[in-house]
C-alpha cells in the first residue's frame, strides 16, 4: 500500500514537472514566436492593427508576465529565483525601446551577462548561487530536513562543488551571451519597424532558444551531478538524496562531520 503510495505521488509530480515545463515554453518561446511570425502557423497579423512596434512590444512582455505570476504562485523567494524574475522584468522593460543592428545584439545578450555578473558575485560573497538552486532540487520538506541540508552543504567538500557549479552556470551564459549576440547579428540585419524585422527577430530567437535548453542540460546537469555528488558522500556514498533513506543517513553522519560556522537557510 505504501509503495503504491509513493508510486502514485512520484507520477504526480513527475506529471506536475513536465506541465510546467511545456508551459514554460509555451509562454516564453512558442507565443513569442507565433506573435512575430505569424505566417508558419497560419494565424492573423496583429501588426495590422497593434502595428510592428506593438507586436514586438507584446511579445516581450507576456512571457514576463507568465513568469511573475509563476513566480507569485510557487513563492520563490530566494535569490536564484528573484534574480531570474529580475532578468524577465528588465528583458520587458528594454522591449519598449527601438533597438536594432549591435544594440539589438546586445540586448539578447542581456540575460547572460547578468547571470555572470550574479554568478561572480556570490562567489565573492562566498554564498554561490548555485546552492540556492540546489536547494529547489532537493526540496527539503520540513524544517528539520531544511537544517540538515543547510549543514550539510557548509561542509567544505559540498562547498567546493557549489563553487565549481556556479562557474559552470557562469561559463553557460558566457557561451550562451555569445552565441545570441552573434546569431542577432547575423540574422537581424533590417532597421527596428521595417517589414520583416519581427520575422527576423522570432528567427534568431527560434535558433538560439534550443541551443539554451542544450545548453542548459548539459552546463546545469554537470553541476547538479557534482553537488549531488559531494553531498552524497556525506551519507557515505549510501544513498543520493532522492532516496528515501537519504535523510537519516545524513541525520546518522554529519554529527561526525565538523560543525561549520552558522549560516542562514536559503529560503
Amino acid at each position: 500500500m505504501t509503495r503504491s503510495v509513493k508510486r502514485t505521488g512520484g507520477r504526480r509530480v513527475a506529471w506536475q514537472r513536465l506541465s510546467r515545463l511545456l508551459l514554460d515554453v509555451a509562454f516564453t518561446f512558442v507565443l513569442p514566436y507565433a506573435l512575430l511570425n505569424p505566417a508558419p502557423f497560419g494565424l492573423p497579423d496583429l501588426s495590422l492593427s497593434l502595428g510592428s512596434y506593438g507586436v514586438y512590444v507584446l511579445a516581450g512582455v507576456l512571457p514576463t508576465l507568465y513568469i511573475v505570476a509563476d513566480t507569485l504562485h510557487r513563492r520563490v523567494l530566494n535569490p536564484f529565483g528573484l534574480f531570474l524574475l529580475a532578468g524577465a522584468l528588465s528583458g520587458a522593460a528594454v522591449s519598449f525601446l527601438r533597438l536594432d543592428g549591435v544594440a539589438f545584439a546586445l540586448k539578447d545578450a542581456m540575460h547572460s551577462v547578468l547571470l555572470v555578473l550574479a554568478c561572480g558575485v556570490s562567489l565573492l560573497l562566498r554564498r554561490p548561487l548555485f546552492e540556492f538552486l540546489f536547494y529547489g532540487l532537493v526540496s527539503p520538506e520540513t524544517p528539520e530536513r531544511a537544517q540538515l541540508l543547510s549543514r550539510a552543504l557548509s561542509q567544505p567538500l559540498v562547498r567546493a562543488s557549489l563553487n565549481w557549479a556556479t562557474a559552470l552556470v557562469a561559463l553557460k551564459a558566457v557561451v550562451l551571451g555569445t552565441a545570441s549576440y552573434f546569431v542577432a547579428l547575423w540574422l537581424v540585419t533590417l532597421p527596428f519597424g521595417a517589414p520583416g524585422f519581427n520575422a527576423q527577430v522570432a528567427r534568431a530567437h527560434a535558433l538560439t532558444f534550443p541551443l539554451a535548453i542544450v545548453l542548459d542540460v548539459l552546463f546545469y546537469g554537470a553541476a547538479g551531478w557534482l553537488t549531488l555528488r559531494a553531498t552524497r558522500r556525506l551519507t557515505g556514498g549510501l544513498s543520493w538524496p532522492w532516496q528515501e533513506g537519504f535523510w537519516s543517513d545524513l541525520n546518522a553522519t554529519l554529527p561526525y562531520l565538523p560543525d561549520p560556522a552558522p549560516r542562514s537557510t536559503p529560503c
